[in-house]
């Protein structure tokens, strides 16, 4: 049995998940950024030089983040092995603080585009690098409460960004926020590497002092044999991960049926995460509370579309800490099904009251059947439609599916596993943020939200017949669960 933590162990585990989170922090914001800055930016006092934004040079700006994202997944995972987790992640400060001179300093659309794929760039460094910097650092028994606190700091940057874009300008936003980066900046500086990275650069010294301040040991006679088993048992794992005959993958690892239905699994539900659009709903929130708020002056009034936007991140933040609470109690399929299935009737239900309620013009005969509809549906149907959608996509969709990656992919191709998904969700953000605003556009928010109605059913149903419950289980097994109800689904002519 173990003996207990100690306060001091884990306080320097909290004090340095917190540090690594504060660039997580400062990217939630970058994230919500683009709703609160899109009225100005569109509207005739803005400082570009070519005018107000266009549909298309939005949908520019909402999606070139995604190709830095492409590009730091890679770039920061390569950096991570070569230089170690804690020097990678100080790197990320710099095209983090590229991206906000950029929204200081441009002006123009292109500028501004060039900023966002270099905030890009610092976020998937952040994804690729935060979780197992955390995992590295963190006992067993508070590991998940620490990995935890990544989503919840990006969620609550995002809720800052949608605050602070409607209470101050458009060039004093950055000004604020910078200060997030340099304390990062600061503070990471006195963080030992990870004990992990330290072994795989044969520096058992300072591995073991990393290990000493990470588990609150306070000298070498104050080791216990529970912290000497610790690190016997890290330094005897990494010599075999650096010696077994088989540790060099190779194609064959990708072709067996385990690592086949897994990969695909895990690449599924990455897809779904973005094309489900709830990332999208985030970043054009304001967008999308303009066009549901009644076009006739004299109609009833509805919240304004930035204090929509605050209450829509905020509930997002909610769902995601609610997740975390039930993931380990409920399970994850379970999660996934009631999550998908909640976003569709939260999206058709704004469909359809775009479509038969909203009227369409200041004349009498199109205001006559939302005239009809009591004042209080028709000021928060709109923000209660879409704050449910997001709740339950933050329970379930927006979670869970990088959960069930890492538990679904065989352990040896889980690495390289991890960074095709991590690929597929950047690519599928791309193109989800970049047509977005067109269909917007061109076939109207009744038919843009019925399409992704579809997606969240269509997920449901493939949740529901292919994919196995892992929760509570070892990670072993489950791959060749995957396997089985793939046969049994084929078996029966699914």
């Amino acid at each position: 049995m173990q003996p207990p933590l100690s306060l001091l162990s884990v306080v320097n585990q909290i004090f340095g998940t917190l540090i690594v989170n504060l660039i997580a922090l400062a990217h939630g914001i970058t994230l919500g950024w683009v709703s609160p800055s899109l009225e100005y930016l569109r509207s005739n006092e803005t400082h570009l030089v070519g005018g107000p934004m266009t549909v298309e040079e939005t949908s520019w700006l909402g999606a070139s983040l995604c190709i830095g994202g492409m590009i730091g997944v890679t770039l920061y995972g390569y950096l991570a092995d070569l230089i170690g987790k804690r020097r990678a992640m100080q790197i990320i400060a710099i095209p983090h603080v590229a991206f906000w001179l950029c929204v200081i300093f441009g002006n123009s659309v292109l500028q501004l585009c060039i900023g966002r794929v270099l905030a890009g760039i610092a976020g998937g460094g952040i994804l690729r690098i935060v979780p197992l910097f955390v995992a590295d650092i963190a006992d067993s028994r508070i590991r998940g409460m620490l990995g935890s606190l990544l989503p919840v700091c990006l969620n609550l940057g995002t809720v800052l960004a949608f605050i602070l874009g409607s209470f101050v300008s458009f060039r004093t936003l950055p000004l604020i926020v910078l200060v997030l980066p340099a304390l990062f900046t600061l503070a990471i500086a006195f963080l030992p590497e990870t004990p992990p990275c330290l072994l795989r650069a044969y520096r058992s010294e300072k591995a073991e002092q990393s290990l000493m301040f990470y588990r609150g040991v306070r000298g070498h006679f104050a080791k216990s044999e529970c912290f000497r088993h610790e690190f016997q048992q890290l330094k005897d794992g990494i010599e075999l991960e650096t010696t077994a005959s088989d540790a060099a993958l190779s194609w064959t690892d990708f072709t067996t049926k385990p690592a086949r239905h897994g990969l695909l699994m895990g690449m599924f539900l990455m897809l779904l995460n973005q094309s489900s659009g709830s990332m999208a709903l985030i970043t054009y929130a304001s967008s999308i509370f303009e066009l549901s708020n009644p076009p006739s002056a004299t109609t009833v009034g509805v919240l304004p579309a930035s204090i929509s936007s605050i209450v829509l991140a905020t509930i997002q933040l909610l769902g995601t800490i609610i997740s975390l609470a039930l993931v380990d109690r409920v399970g994850r399929k379970l999660l996934l099904i009631v999550s998908c299935l909640g976003m569709t009737i939260g999206y058709l239900t704004l469909a359809g009251y775009v479509h038969f309620l909203l009227p369409t013009g200041s004349s009498p005969s199109d205001n006559a059947v939302f005239d009809a509809v009591p004042s209080i549906t028709s000021r928060l149907l709109p923000i209660c439609s879409l704050s449910f959608s997001i709740l339950l996509a933050s329970i379930g969709l927006l979670t869970v599916p990088f959960i069930v990656m890492a538990e679904v992919l065989p352990s040896k191709i889980r690495n390289i596993g991890s960074t095709i998904c991590t690929t597929i969700v950047a690519l599928s953000a791309f193109a989800v943020l970049k047509v977005f605003p067109v269909l917007l556009d061109t076939i109207g928010l009744a038919g843009t939200m019925a399409g992704v109605a579809v997606v969240c059913l269509v997920g449901a149903t493939v949740v529901i017949l292919f994919l196995p419950e892992t929760h509570g289980k070892s990670l072993v097994p489950i791959a060749a669960e995957v396997e089985q109800n793939s046969e049994i689904n084929r078996t029966e002519g699914v």
